[in-house]
């Protein structure tokens, strides 16, 4: 049964990877088809909460202050080992977290679930007065059989893992190590399409060139702090915000950076030693080229405006 899943898998990537080289043709319809319909689901859904890092199911709490995410025991194991001091190195990158009373205590509120079910973490956006948000997806893989393994059956983490490797094939993320996913201006796109134009949508952060200068150095920062944390981010992503209009007599950072998306982080007491600096190394690429393009893009808007 598993030979002839990963000959099925292995086909219809085939398949839409001769789709895409042929012009980036590829239909709703073709995809679903190449794909044997739910295989279609991780790259031609388009993006739900855009103005919240592309995710689903997220509530606002203490007045729009902190978000209310459902999640994993991976992800929400995470948060309360950040918040016990287990990743002094990540401090100032992560988004601050809170427990389910916490947040209750705050607003009053029983909110949609509890500590079992869901994170409180920050709102990066919180007190900005226009923010321009982009949420960007960090590695040339967003999934690994290994760590699928420890939370379901071999034929169904090799079946996810064959999904995302598609999407991050007809996405770019393979190429270039890193992908937009979501953010301002690109609700109802397809995921597709939002990785495909990953250069011009940063290009559209600012048309203030200083404004790139500061995203390579919080970028630089969070680069740091991952080398230095000691663990491995599959699918984890930077998020941007940018306040377009922020008050002239406020004392808040106009520019904002977070790494999130933590539902599939590992160190070496969860995965060997290997699987570690395979997916930290990764990661650190797709930073990396990150980095670059942002340069790119503030060299180019200080080229436009000086000529």
């Amino acid at each position: 049964m598993l030979a002839l899943q990963r000959a099925v898998g292995n086909a219809a990537v085939s398949r839409l990877v001769a789709v895409e080289r042929q012009g980036g043709a590829a239909s709703h319809g073709s995809v679903q088809h190449a794909m044997r319909g739910d295989l279609a689901n991780e790259f031609v859904q388009t993006e739900e909460g855009a103005e919240s890092g592309g995710h689903g199911g997220i509530a606002n709490r203490v007045g729009g202050r902190i978000k209310e995410k459902p999640t994993n025991d991976v992800e929400r194991r995470f948060y309360a080992d950040m918040r016990a001091g287990e990743y002094p190195a990540l401090e100032g990158v992560v988004p601050n977290s809170y427990t389910a009373q916490q947040v209750q205590a705050m607003d009053g509120q029983h909110g949609k679930g509890n500590d079992s079910t869901h994170v409180y973490i920050d709102n990066l956006t919180f007190s900005m007065k226009m923010p321009r948000v982009l949420d960007i997806k960090l590695g040339k893989s967003t999934a690994s059989k290994q760590e699928l393994f420890t939370s379901m059956s071999k034929a169904d983490a090799w079946i996810k893992k064959m999904k995302l490797k598609a999407a991050d094939m007809v996405t770019g993320s393979s190429d270039r190590g890193y992908r937009a996913v979501a953010g301002t201006g690109l609700k109802g796109k397809s995921r597709r399409s939002i990785g495909r134009e990953t250069e011009q949508i940063l290009q559209r952060i600012s048309e203030q060139p200083s404004i790139y200068d500061v995203l390579v150095e919080k970028l630089t920062q969070a680069r740091e702090a991952a080398r230095n944390s000691g663990l491995a981010f599959i699918a984890a992503s930077v998020l941007i915000a940018v306040d377009e209009q922020p008050p002239e007599e406020s004392q808040a950072d106009p520019v904002k950076l977070s790494l999130i998306d933590f539902a599939h982080t590992f160190g070496p007491g969860r995965m060997g030693e290997a699987q570690v600096a395979k997916y930290r190394d990764r990661f650190d690429e797709g930073i990396g080229r990150l980095i670059e393009a942002v340069q790119a893009a503030g060299e180019a808007k200080r080229q436009t405006a000086s000529s």
